[in-house]
């Protein structure tokens, strides 16, 4: 069996020619764009669109680096469409307005493709081969497509260190349906792996595009700050794509437990000689004072090593409750309802239903949610002049 191919290209800046030039350099090794989309074909673009920030903080691919791929569909007579599922509850309007903020709009409006909203129809699809769910509710948008085109952003992540290809894929699972995936699956990193690599077998794109020309390192994958890195990959497969791109900011793919499971599952390489990389040398461009994202366990740990220290000394979100504005989003989305809130009282966690999955930290818009090391069962009161309601 051959080696999957892990393409790079230099890309030092967004400039717009730039990147395109790095995206053909990126897609030479792999045949070009011609090789994936036929005239006539619906290509769906899936983007890694997290929150509604501007494109300077890293959160989400940078514009000049998406105009690219539309421009090669179109040439090759595909349909673009564009389309994701951020976490959390969403509607229309706020839908929209993630677009505005994050650039996308422009992009849409400049290269007359579609886009889709991701919360309006839905499928529920079998997964028998499943190692998690035997069923999943995905948005129907993706199976309507021909092509699927993921555009990941090289992150950290708070419950599964680095957050790349393979996880970009769980946003074709719409807001409100995460909730329970997490509910189920979020307390213990190896079975959420499982999960997003049940999706991986699943939804399986076709190629997958990288931005890290400027990446994130820290506390991602919302809050965390930006890093240069100056590369574009790409590649068919999303866990040899993220097995470089870990390696590229110098992680342990064996401490990443989408990486871990992955090889254990024979679905991603064990070890970088069973990936065959092109363009500059990995050594010449790799970042080695990368700052990982804050955990609290050695993900490489065995299971029942991470539960039972997990108890003892785990890495618990905090609630800031100088910096809270009250807007109860943590509240919202916290799968196991263990966040109290009112809008006249700070939000406070209950670490006994608290399963350390972070969706709080993730999305909250303000940043004050951190992870700590914390030793109490008891709810961590941010201000005791309240009284603490449920939503």
């Amino acid at each position: 069996m051959s080696c999957p191919t892990v393409s790079m290209a230099r890309s030092p800046t967004y400039d717009e020619d730039r990147a395109l030039e790095a995206v053909k350099e990126t897609f030479a090794p792999l045949g070009g764009m011609k090789a994936y989309v036929r005239p006539g074909m619906r290509v769906l673009v899936k983007p890694n669109l997290l929150s509604p920030r501007p494109p300077d903080q890293a959160v989400q691919p940078i514009l000049p680096s998406s105009r690219p791929w539309f421009t090669l569909v179109q040439e090759c007579g595909g349909r673009a469409v564009i389309g994701d599922s951020p976490g959390g509850r969403q509607t229309e309007a706020s839908y929209r307005r993630l677009l505005r903020t994050t650039g996308m709009a422009g992009v849409i409006e400049e290269t007359g493709c579609e886009w889709v909203y991701f919360y309006g129809e839905t499928a529920t699809v079998r997964a028998p081969e499943a190692r998690t769910f035997r069923r999943f509710t995905i948005a129907q948008a993706t199976l309507e497509a021909d092509v699927i085109i993921g555009l990941p952003k090289l992150k950290t992540h708070a419950l599964t260190s680095y957050t790349g290809a393979v996880k970009l894929m769980y946003g074709c699972v719409p807001g409100v349906s995460k909730a329970a995936y997490h509910l189920h699956a979020g307390q213990n990193p190896e079975t959420f792996a499982d999960l997003l690599l049940d999706l991986h077998t699943l939804l399986r794109p076709t190629l997958s595009v990288m931005d890290a020309v400027i990446g994130m390192e820290g506390k991602g994958p919302q809050h965390g700050d930006p890093r240069e890195i100056g590369l574009v990959l790409a590649s068919e497969s999303r866990t040899a794509l993220d097995y470089v791109a870990a390696t590229l900011v110098a992680l342990d793919p064996a401490t990443i437990p989408t990486l871990a499971r992955a090889a254990a599952r024979g679905e991603g390489p064990a070890c970088l000689e069973e990936v065959e990389v092109g363009g500059p040398p990995l050594e010449a461009v790799q970042v080695r004072d990368f700052i990982p994202a804050p955990t609290s366990l050695h993900p490489a740990l065995p299971s029942f090593v991470r539960e039972l220290g997990g108890n003892l000394v785990p890495a618990r979100p905090v609630i800031d409750g100088e910096q809270c504005r009250r807007c109860g989003i943590c509240a919202e989305c916290c799968p196991p309802g263990a966040i109290m809130w009112s809008k006249d009282t700070i939000s406070a966690i209950d670490t006994a239903h608290c399963t350390r999955c972070f969706c709080c930290q993730e999305l909250c818009p303000e940043e004050t949610v951190d992870l700590r090391e914390s030793y109490s069962k008891r709810p961590m009161m941010m201000n005791k002049r309240f009284p603490l309601e449920r939503p």
